[in-house]
């Protein structure tokens, strides 16, 4: 009985949460940034960065896609944040995260609570394997995606280094942010003045170096993704709707 009623709470949460985003997607569009993502010089995935305006709320949205050839191999994940900019700071109250490969499917639903006495919580199916996990109150707190936009405000003011606490998947993790170097690329806006940033999660392989364009508002224009020293990735900016 119980199993049978966590299962229809847990649906009707998902339910909801979709319910809102179709609300937000007729709400107005703030910025749309398009990531082509390769490995070597083969190109293999495309990701689309969306930015709405919804009454007092803002949602950030990530959809990423296999391309080319490689649609064959179906690889479709989608991210969303729903935050409030509160005293310049970003606050997350919702982050959705899922992925479809081929017949996997898993999603990550989680509320984010800014009230002391009530804890966080992250409801999870994994190819109908349902959990919930509760999280206890951490001021501050960013999610997978409101994190990134809270750097780049970080950015803007000069506030370099950064450390947060980062609700990622249902676990609590420490994204640390620091400056690697200042350099000079060619990108869409032609030769690109960009502040590098090293990205690193506690106890975690991977890291991330992300060119940040100085004079078009700290947008991210190239970022790179590691594991140890081995290049996983490439995503180039080609195209840009504000």
């Amino acid at each position: 009985m119980m199993k049978i009623l966590f299962n229809i709470i847990f649906m009707t949460l998902i339910t909801f949460s979709f319910l809102n985003a179709e609300n937000a997607f007729s709400q107005k569009l703030v910025s749309k940034h398009t990531y082509t993502i390769s490995k070597g010089n083969i190109e293999f995935a495309t990701t689309i960065n969306s930015l709405y305006q919804s009454r007092d709320k803002l949602i950030f949205e990530v959809n990423s896609s296999t391309s080319g050839i490689f649609k064959l191999k179906k690889d479709i994940r989608k991210e969303r944040s729903i935050f409030e900019i509160l005293d310049s700071k970003v606050v997350s109250s919702e982050y959705t995260f899922s992925r479809q490969k081929k017949d996997e499917y898993e999603m990550y639903l989680t509320k984010i609570s800014r009230d002391k006495s009530k804890e966080s919580s992250t409801f999870i199916d994994k190819n109908n394997k349902k959990e919930t996990i509760h999280h206890p109150y951490i001021k501050n707190i960013q999610d997978r995606l409101s994190v990134q936009l809270d750097y780049k405000n970080k950015l803007k003011i000069g506030q370099y280094a950064q450390v947060y606490t980062v609700l990622d998947k249902g676990r609590v993790r420490e994204y640390t942010y620091t400056v690697e170097s200042l350099d000079t690329i060619n990108t869409i806006f032609g030769e690109t003045k960009c502040i590098v940033v090293k990205r690193v999660i506690k106890d975690n392989k991977r890291s991330t170096l992300t060119w940040y364009a100085i004079d078009k508002d700290f947008i991210p224009v190239v970022i790179k993704q590691y594991r140890k020293k081995n290049l996983q990735f490439t995503a180039e900016l080609n195209k840009i709707n504000d």
